[in-house]
């Protein structure tokens, strides 16, 4: 099974598509325990219903929470660049393990990613890619990218909802 570190920018928006569990299902996924203060204990704090569901998929053992060991070439990537503990610690997560991509979303830490030919994936394309792997029906697609069309680009939603219809 392929193994994916998500940051909380992804985690957040596969949460609100609602197909977070289908990607669980279907890939064996990690975040850090930055991500987890970010998206649980904070998101709780504001009483946010995406926090509560991403802690009850931990505490079941369906997403793992890892510690990060700090990697000398990802200290370098990260250097005169300012993220957040949870992007820092989702590129630490991934160059110790042997994760297959990062899911994010943020825009920043994806021209970190991109000028690093570090491999990703936007969370619009990992629900079409869900959908190409006959995970989940196209119906199922295109109520998971409408349920967080708010949340993404523009350009990021139309280029999903166009690969839906080849």
């Amino acid at each position: 099974m392929n193994k994916i570190v998500l940051d909380s920018d992804g985690l957040i928006k596969l949460t609100k598509s609602g197909c977070l569990m289908k990607i669980l299902n279907s890939f064996q996924c990690s975040i850090t325990e930055e991500v987890y203060d970010e998206t649980v204990i904070r998101g709780m704090e504001r009483a946010h219903d995406d926090a509560y569901e991403i802690n009850g998929l931990i505490k079941e053992g369906k997403l793992k929470v890892e510690n990060i060991k700090n990697n000398k070439s990802v200290e370098n990537m990260l250097e005169n660049r300012t993220f957040g503990a949870g992007e820092c610690s989702t590129l630490h997560r991934f160059h110790n393990s042997d994760a297959k991509v990062i899911v994010t979303d943020d825009r920043a830490f994806l021209n970190l990613l991109d000028k690093n030919n570090i491999p990703y994936i936007i969370p619009t394309d990992l629900i079409v890619r869900l959908y190409e792997l006959k995970v989940i029906t196209k119906d199922e697609s295109i109520n998971s990218l409408d349920a967080i069309k708010v949340y993404v680009s523009g350009p990021n939603y139309e280029s999903a909802r166009r690969n839906l219809e080849v």
